[in-house]
């Protein structure tokens, strides 16, 4: 069978090669430019290679996932090095833990065997591997540790002593972002890929290893899935719990480990919805000595806490030990009291202060107040780099945002992502000055094109500024459209044969199809001028579009190490690709002046015209995420830093905020809702 693939595609290689050559000579007979057919022949070979290219390409995907031993073991490593480094950030400085307690919650039915009443932290590898089947639901309190969890049975079952090359590889996925009208495996394979595309592990490759259970679904967030004004029927929540029972395997039920907060799981048991045929764990409280030994690790000077340790010790009921009974609460409480002023290094504020707090929700909204100046401050790189009170109304803006957001959609109301946050600014307004935009391109380059172009109502200068009038109204249409495409990358170093297959199709097909848009205009509008100038514009912006294509990818195909990656190599890309338009069309304009003896002006008023035409392909053809994006911050000045990355990748690195993907996510929910309460400091 390979041989036979490999000559039915010889034989259309040389029918293709014969007819572009003999195409070739035959309009280098016909219209008499010898100097252009001699490059027609030169190129038009490239033609055929586009069906190899393609060729090849089909035969790589119907090969990938044939060493799916070798996939599942470069997968497990890479998921081991990021969670790796989640968990330290969870874990916060000190890389001090909490071993927190829990005790298994039985279900009327539909429980998993081998589930132990009681457990721990620490022995969390243990408890799952005893499942049968190994189904887990993980439950708590707001900040009760249900993530860090997760993340550490994920390290542990990667780094059991007993785990084999062939066993499932735990992936982490925040189920906020998913669409249920997709299903669950091809939501996952999609996951997997875009997590993973630099580590070797294609579309393909993904869905094998989806297909094929060798990868254990660890789904954080079912809680931050809906709002709680979403009507129940209309719920994500409730068909990803569906989906969930539908997931098998060929013995049953399939491995699944889903973390959620404990009211929103049982607002859906109450309607006989839940995870079935799984173990339900509840998280405890954390104890007084537990809090008092995590306060001591954590401080450099112990004996400041010693009323706060005492209190706890002595009223384990009281207001202070219930305030503090989770480890994000005690974090917020070490963080804010281990602020120094930055000349004396003296403690800005004593921690028995929170014993003259009278309640639970008083303490929360104390930390919480004094938790982001803190972690500003104790910033470990640019600790004076935004002023806090600053800070504040920045982030508050953005949680104000993420509250308003559509229930239902996939962009769920706890990912920042920079490309997705233009309604933030007013829908319509953004539209509008995105439309303006493309309006006033499109008047400066028709007014730079008709100053070199004769006014009249001939045949051709009709075709010529109807084709103006509907690129522009394409341009229009499209900066209007409330839908923005996804980002791309650009690739500048091709690390694999895919990439370089992917450059090589994009090239030739561009080349291609530039050559026959030139002959078509040539042909059309005269063969005088026309032609070479129609041609020499189809190579020139063919060869653009051809690069473009082959370096360019959808951020799906390779994911970013930085949330601002996307939007950056979106605009970088694009405003490169329409440099090399502009280019092109300027040398178009030089060919012209050199065959109408008017060079120096026509290259004068082509360069002008090329840059603004180059820039509207660039804005409006390629990077439209980018363009949306830097619109909305010129719509948003005032609420939002005009560098919205850089100020989000030092919150980032703060401790304000954490990265989820693509996305930027506030460290915990209940910091986004007091920002969102608190617009002012």
């Amino acid at each position: 069978m390979q041989r036979s693939r490999t000559r039915r595609v010889a034989v259309i290689y040389m029918v293709l090669q014969v007819t572009t050559v003999v195409l070739s000579l035959w309009l280098s007979k016909q219209f008499e430019v010898a100097r252009l057919s001699t490059t027609l022949i030169a190129l038009a070979p490239t033609v055929p290679g586009a069906y190899l290219a393609w060729a090849a390409y089909r035969d790589d995907r119907r090969e990938a996932g044939a060493d799916i031993d070798a996939k599942t073991k470069a997968l497990a490593v890479v998921v081991a090095v990021a969670e790796t480094r989640q968990r330290a950030q969870l874990i916060g400085p000190g890389a001090h833990r909490i071993d927190v307690a829990f005790h298994q919650h039985r279900e009327p039915a539909n429980n998993a065997a081998g589930a132990a009443p009681y457990g721990h932290l620490a022995g969390i590898v243990g408890y799952y591997q005893g499942l049968r089947p190994a189904r887990l639901a993980i439950t708590g309190e707001p900040g009760a540790g249900k993530t860090l969890l997760a993340v550490d049975l994920l390290l542990g079952l990667l780094t059991h002593p007993g785990r084999a090359e062939t066993d499932p590889v735990p992936v982490r996925f925040s189920l906020a972002g998913w669409d249920t009208d997709r299903p669950l495996r091809e939501w996952l394979a999609q996951q997997v890929h875009q997590q993973f595309r630099d580590q070797g592990i294609t579309l393909a490759d993904a869905a094998v290893l989806v297909d094929r259970y060798r990868v254990l679904p660890v789904l954080d967030g079912l809680d931050e899935m809906d709002t709680d004004g979403t009507p129940v029927g209309r719920r994500r929540a409730v068909q990803a719990v569906q989906k969930l029972n539908d997931y098998q395997n060929p013995v049953g039920s399939a491995p699944v480990i889903l973390t959620c907060r404990t009211t929103q799981y049982e607002d859906l048991a109450a309607l006989d919805l839940r995870m079935r045929e799984a173990a339900r764990i509840q998280l405890d409280p954390v104890s007084p000595g537990q809090a008092a030994a995590y306060l001591t690790a954590r401080s450099t000077s112990p004996d400041r806490w010693r009323p706060v340790i005492d209190t706890l010790t002595t009223a384990p009921g009281g207001t202070l030990a219930r305030a503090l009974a989770t480890p994000w609460r005690l974090n917020l409480a070490a963080t804010a009291y281990e602020e120094r002023h930055p000349d004396t290094l003296a403690y800005l504020r004593e921690p028995d202060h929170l014993l003259t707090l009278g309640s639970p929700s008083a303490v929360r909204d104390h930390l919480l107040a004094r938790y982001l100046p803190a972690a500003a401050h104790q910033h470990p790189t640019r600790p004076n780099r935004y002023p806090p009170d600053q800070a504040h109304r920045w982030l508050a803006a953005l949680a104000a945002h993420l509250s308003t957001t559509t229930p239902g959609s996939t962009a769920a109301g706890t990912d920042l992502v920079l490309h997705q946050l233009w309604p933030m600014a007013g829908p319509r307004r953004v539209r509008t000055a995105d439309a303006l935009l493309a309006i006033l391109l499109a008047l400066a380059f028709t007014a730079l094109f008709l100053a070199q172009v004769p006014i009249g109502f001939s045949r051709r200068q009709l075709l010529g500024a109807a084709a103006l009038v509907l690129a522009a109204l394409a341009f229009v249409w499209q900066a209007s459209d409330s839908v923005v495409p996804e980002p791309k990358t650009f690739q500048l170093r091709l690390h694999s044969p895919a990439q370089r297959r992917r450059l090589a199709l994009g090239v030739t097909l561009g080349l291609a199809g530039g050559l026959t848009l030139g002959l078509m205009l040539g042909l059309t509008l005269g063969l005088a001028v026309a032609l070479p100038v129609g041609l020499a514009f189809g190579l020139a912006g063919g060869l653009a579009g051809g690069l473009a294509g082959g370096l360019m990818a959808p951020l799906g195909d390779v994911p970013p190490t930085d949330p601002r990656h996307p939007v950056r190599d979106d605009l970088a890309g694009g405003l490169a690709f329409g440099l090399a338009f502009g280019l092109a069309f300027w040398l178009v304009v030089g060919l012209a002046g050199a065959l109408t003896n008017t060079l120096t002006t026509e290259l004068t008023i082509g360069l002008a015209g090329g840059l603004a035409g180059g820039l509207a392909v660039a804005l409006y053809l390629i990077a439209g995420a980018g363009r949306r994006y830097l619109v909305f911050l010129c719509c948003v000045q005032g609420r939002l830093p005009w560098r919205l990355g850089t100020f989000l990748n030092w919150a980032y690195e703060a401790g304000l905020l954490r990265v989820s993907g693509v996305a930027y996510q506030f460290r915990h929910r209940e910091l986004q809702d007091w920002l969102a309460a608190h617009p002012t400091p």
